[in-house]
């Protein structure tokens, strides 16, 4: 890898993304089963990330590989994005996967158009908390960690699925999400990609592949 090349903040409209409880890049690849797999560097990856989440359904073809990260490895891609109803169950299945082998999956999604959040919290083969703020009936498990924080300091004293919609208290969490973002989860749980920068810990080059 060009010596160079050191991450840098990953920004998109609308990030979806896994993190795996690794420093094996290759492993992953191979776990997840990406194809056509080839080096990039960061600026390249994190401008394919933005134009892949803008490319219509071409947009569930193509991912974005860290390297390890300070423990972490990352993989970019709508195919990963759990509000896209064809991928919450197999993205869902994923984690469960991957978690079993790593000990820790998760994956993320931030908009930056305020669509939306969403996040899965998986560790040794159960998911701990999933939440989808567009789909909050199939939400898993029960909030902990900062999320249960801040609903507790927005005066939500449950879980946020159990909100009646037509609710002013659920309106007005839903306007802003409490800055409860995927973003905020990730930074709790494991890396928040947003936030990268050049002294991140990193050994190796980033990847572009093709979905299984």
């Amino acid at each position: 890898m060009d010596v160079a090349d050191h991450p840098i903040p990953v920004h998109a409209c609308w990030l979806s993304w896994l993190a795996v409880s690794t420093s094996d890049q290759a492993e992953v690849v191979r776990s997840i089963g990406l194809t056509d797999v080839r080096v990039s560097t960061w600026s390249v990856g994190v401008d394919l990330v933005d134009a892949v989440a803008h490319s219509g359904d071409d947009r569930f073809s193509t991912v974005v590989v860290t390297p390890a990260l300070d423990g972490w490895v990352l993989v970019f891609g709508a195919w990963l994005g759990l509000p896209y109803l064809a991928c919450t169950d197999r993205v869902t299945r994923l984690c469960e996967q991957l978690s079993a082998r790593f000990g820790k999956a998760q994956a993320y999604f931030h908009s930056e158009q305020n669509d939306g959040e969403a996040w899965l919290i998986a560790e040794h083969g159960t998911v701990l908390r999933r939440w989808i703020a567009e789909y909050p009936e199939s939400a898993i498990g029960e909030p902990f960690g900062i999320e249960r924080n801040l609903l507790d300091a927005f005066g939500i004293p449950g879980k946020p699925e159990d909100l009646d919609p037509d609710d002013d208290l659920a309106s007005s969490w839903a306007a802003t999400w409490g800055d409860c973002w995927a973003t905020t989860i990730a930074a709790e749980h494991s890396l928040d990609p947003t936030t990268l920068e050049p002294s991140t810990p990193s050994a190796g080059a980033v990847l572009i592949a093709s979905i299984p």
